[in-house]
Formats: C-alpha cells, sequence, structure tokens
C-alpha cells in the first residue's frame, strides 16, 4: 500500500481538484465483536489523472494492500469512489493481530465499567516523505483527508481526539509528518435506583386510599337514609280528662 498511497497523495495534492480520502475504521460492540476496516477513496478527477499516467485506477486502487487480510468491496459514495478491506472479530482479544498491519501499537480491552483504546501509528515512518518534495505542512485536508475513526461501546470518557462525532464515535487526522498517539475510553451508565417506579407505587397507593373513603362514605350515607325516625313522645301539658282517667285509682284533689 505505502508506494501507492504516496503516489495518490502526491497526485491529490499537487492537482488542482483531485481528492484523496483514507480512512482506518474501528467499530466495537457491546459484546466485543466489530469490524476493522481500511478504506481509500478518490474522487473523477483523481482517478481520471492516475488513468492517464499510471494505467487502469479501477485495478491499481482495489489492487492497494491495506494492510488487512479481509473481504474487498468498492462502493460510491458522493464523488467519491471507496475501496474497502474489511476483517470481522468476535472477540477484542483478536483485533490487536489484524491492527498490526497498520498500527505500529495497539491495545483494546473491555471491562465491566467500559472499553479503553490505546495506539500508536507511524505514517510519516513509513512513507518516508523526505524523498518526495512533500511539505506536510501545506497539505490542503480539501486534497487529502487521512483518519482514524473508532466506535467504542459506552459513554464518552477520557481521550485525546482530534474530534467527537456526533454519533460519539472518536475521530484522529493522521499526521504525515510525525507519529499518532491515540487513546480513549468509554464508560457503561450504571443502573439507576427507580425513583419513578417509587412515585408510581405511592400514586397507585393514594388513588386506592381515596376509593377506598369514599366507598366508606357512601355506605355511611345509604346506612343513614334506610335507618328508621324515633317516635315522638306525647306532649306533657299537666292536665288530665276524668274521661281519660275512668277507672283510675287516683282522684282530683279539691273536686265535688
Amino acid at each position: 500500500m505505502k508506494r501507492y498511497y504516496v503516489l495518490i497523495a502526491l497526485l491529490a495534492i499537487l492537482t488542482t481538484g483531485c481528492r484523496a480520502e483514507v480512512r482506518l475504521l474501528l467499530d466495537v460492540s457491546e459484546n466485543g465483536s466489530g469490524t476493522l476496516a481500511a478504506e481509500v477513496g478518490i474522487n473523477q478527477q483523481l482517478r481520471d489523472l492516475i488513468d492517464t499516467l499510471a494505467g487502469d485506477s479501477e485495478s491499481i486502487i482495489s489492487g492497494l494492500d491495506l494492510g488487512l487480510d479481509g473481504e474487498g468491496s468498492t462502493r460510491v459514495d458522493g464523488e467519491m469512489t471507496v475501496y474497502t478491506t474489511e476483517v470481522a472479530f468476535d472477540d477484542v482479544a483478536k483485533v490487536s493481530e489484524s491492527a498490526a498491519g497498520n498500527f505500529t501499537s495497539f491495545t483494546l480491552d473491555m471491562t465491566d465499567d467500559g472499553t479503553s483504546l490505546e495506539a500508536t501509528l507511524d505514517l510519516a515512518g513509513e512513507l518516508e516523505l523526505s524523498q518526495f518534495p512533500i511539505d506536510p505542512g501545506e497539505i490542503d485536508s480539501a486534497a487529502l483527508e487521512a483518519r482514524v475513526i473508532v466506535s467504542l461501546p459506552g459513554e464518552v470518557g477520557e481521550h485525546n481526539a482530534d474530534q467527537v462525532l456526533a454519533d460519539g464515535r472518536f475521530a484522529w487526522d493522521i499526521p504525515l509528518d510525525d507519529e499518532l498517539y491515540m487513546f480513549a475510553s468509554t464508560v457503561y451508565p450504571k443502573a439507576s435506583f427507580p425513583w419513578w417506579l417509587v412515585g408510581l407505587l405511592a400514586l397507585s397507593v393514594a388513588l386506592a386510599g381515596a376509593v377506598w373513603m369514599a366507598a366508606v362514605r357512601r355506605d355511611k350515607k345509604k346506612d343513614t337514609t334506610r335507618r328508621r325516625p324515633a317516635p315522638t313522645p306525647p306532649p306533657i301539658d299537666g292536665t288530665t280528662s276524668a274521661a281519660d282517667d275512668d277507672g283510675s285509682p287516683f282522684f282530683e284533689i279539691g273536686s265535688e
């Protein structure tokens, strides 16, 4: 890959309208499986230039050794034609072996608390740009983009990434004049106490109590309406007629 990468970089940098993209993509899922991929993308202007100067661009770019022993594919992404080599893994312990073709050092660990990555990449040393008329400081990102993009499970923790993308992935720009050191970590969110459940239970108890009190009041009201009123005692006026007291052993004092 290295010689052709230098050729592509030179053409993209020195020729107006040409653009090349190089990416290393690591995607790790929660169960430790994932993919590691290397991509090279070129636009139509660069493709035409390679066809003119070096022959069939399709066979040249698709035949690049991208440092991975995996499955190759080609896709069109906007104005870019992207050539990809991808390796799938089912355990993070197997990633380091696959990454050895691109990274100088590579360590990926998963624990119960989170995931961490530490790696170095020395593209400048591998390409030996000193033998080419290129000043890395003058390279325009519109002509050449080289990045490492990593997706780790969990919430973003400590890192030295150049950018954290909107979807939570870490991104580093690959320098052509220096070694790239990368570290990133994520943390798994802790399960919080379900206060919402406590609130729901309290509300249920309150509603049940209100229903019970309403039922009790309703039953008391029914008992009150069903109860017969007590009989009214006869009025006492202090006088009694003889007819009313017929046969009474008592007699009125002072009667004739």
